[in-house]
């Protein structure tokens, strides 16, 4: 009795892989987005308040431009009526009578002015009158002949109107410069705060810019380390399935051989010493029917050949088992001769389906190892077809193509799914071995409702 085969060994377990961190990168990116979304809002502000700071000088620079312009104009006037006076020449008067209607102009623009006091507003209301007062001054003068104050000797009161007029209007003008210069001011904090930002945020993004760097080389030399190692464990899990594949198909070999040689060895016992015991026993029988007188024998008749038909159905049994077992047909006169009698073994004589031959009328010198593979494919094919393939129509062919031996089993029955796996498909499975032992492949093709082609191709070169 032979021992249970030894379990085969577990491969070792794979190398432990690197797991890459990107929960650091993450945080990398993440805290770069930050300092960046931080910078870009650092500078739009910084270009929104430095808009506003020019807006806003622009502003009162246009507001010292009118105080100037201003005075110069209720200057211009006054100047314009003492000559007049002097020389009693009309052109003098040009800027006088120019000079109202560009006064009014001049204090429409201070009071639609955007002021951030109320008292320089009021300021701006009490210098309209002033002017009003000093204007109808210098037209009484006009009207008079006399200068303004020329009968008094501190000038009169056209002279302190004119004083409080300069005065009003330089106290407006240090207050918007006073303003300028406080907007300057600030704009140059900003710009000191927003450069000071700008170099912090830069350097921030820098840095992280080096980490992203850093952390994306690690990355990289933690992706070829971890593809280098899947290479490894690929080559060894590949090793491994190879020699496993090996060894199981050594042992389906050795298996495959081993039931051939027990099959032979039964069928030579079954021939030699049961197949000899029948034989005698017939002829024992047939003697003893013989020798026996006629009235003794009579009774006794309907029994003898009962056991002469027994023994009969002993012997053709016996050959039966024994062709099964080993064909004799395919030692004796060759695989074209057991495959033509394979319809009349009984494989498919259940559906009583038509069956069609398709052999050569000889073949290239056949091992008989490959013979046999052959025979026995085809055999576990036509019990397929009998046992599952429901199958009205059966065709067998053998040719040569090529440099290959090619046996094909066509049928038109239900067919099946190849892909899908199934626990009582053991007879393809030893086709599939058989096939692969003599170096050759098996192809299945089939589909439900679509019948099955099974055809092994086995090439010559790898028979002897």
């Amino acid at each position: 009795m032979n021992a249970d085969p030894e379990p085969l060994p577990l491969p070792p377990a794979p190398s432990r892989l690197p797991h890459p961190r990107a929960g650091r990168l993450i945080a990398v990116l993440l805290l770069s987005f930050v300092l960046g979304l931080a910078w870009l809002l650092a500078g739009q502000w910084q270009s929104e308040s430095s808009r506003v700071a020019l807006e806003d000088l622009r502003a009162r620079s246009v507001r010292l431009h009118h105080l100037d312009t201003l005075l110069l104009q209720m200057l211009d006037a006054e100047s314009s009526v003492r000559g007049y006076l002097l020389t009693q020449n009309p052109v003098y008067l040009t800027p006088y009578q120019d000079g109202q209607a560009a006064l009014e102009s001049t204090l429409a623009a201070l009071r639609a002015d955007t002021w951030a006091d109320e008292r320089q507003r009021e300021t701006v209301d009490h210098l309209a009158l002033l002017i009003d007062m000093r204007w109808s001054l210098l037209t009484r003068a006009i009207t008079r002949g006399v200068p303004p104050g020329a009968d008094q000797p501190d000038g009169g009161t056209g002279k302190q109107v004119t004083d409080d007029i300069r005065a009003r209007i330089l106290a407006l003008r240090n207050e918007t410069q006073a303003e300028i210069d406080a907007t300057q001011e600030g704009a140059f904090a900003r710009f000191a705060d927003a450069r000071t930002m700008n170099r912090v945020l830069g350097a921030s993004v820098l840095a992280l810019l080096l980490v992203l760097v850093v952390v994306l080389y690690r990355q990289d030399r933690l992706r070829e380390r971890m593809a280098q190692l899947l290479r490894s464990e690929n080559e060894r899990l590949h090793t491994e399935v190879a020699h496993r594949t090996e060894e199981l198909s050594s042992l389906a070999t050795y298996l495959t051989n081993a039931r051939e040689a027990e099959q032979a060895r039964l069928a030579r016992e079954l021939h030699d010493e049961l197949g000899a015991l029948l034989t005698a026993a017939k002829l024992d029988a047939g003697w003893i029917a013989r020798k026996l007188p006629t009235d003794a024998v009579a009774p006794m008749r309907s029994r003898f050949d009962r056991l002469l038909d027994t023994l009969n159905q002993g012997i053709a049994l016996k050959r039966k088992v024994v062709a099964d077992l080993r064909p004799p047909l395919l030692s004796e006169l060759g695989l074209i001769e057991a495959l033509r009698a394979l319809p009349d073994s009984g494989d498919i004589g259940e559906h009583g389906g038509q069956f069609e031959i398709d052999l050569p009328d000889a073949l290239p010198d056949v091992p008989a190892q490959t013979a046999l593979a052959l025979y026995r494919i085809a055999q576990e094919a036509l019990t397929n077809v009998r046992r599952y393939a429901q199958a009205s129509a059966v065709r067998l062919r053998l040719r040569v193509e090529g440099d290959e031996l090619v046996l094909a089993v066509d049928d038109d029955g239900v067919g099946f799914d190849p892909a899908a796996r199934g626990h009582n498909r053991h007879g393809l499975a030893g086709m599939a071995h058989r096939v692969q032992m003599l170096a050759g492949r098996l192809e299945i093709v089939s589909a439900p409702g679509k019948g099955t082609r099974i055809t092994a191709r086995v090439p010559f070169a790898r028979m002897h």
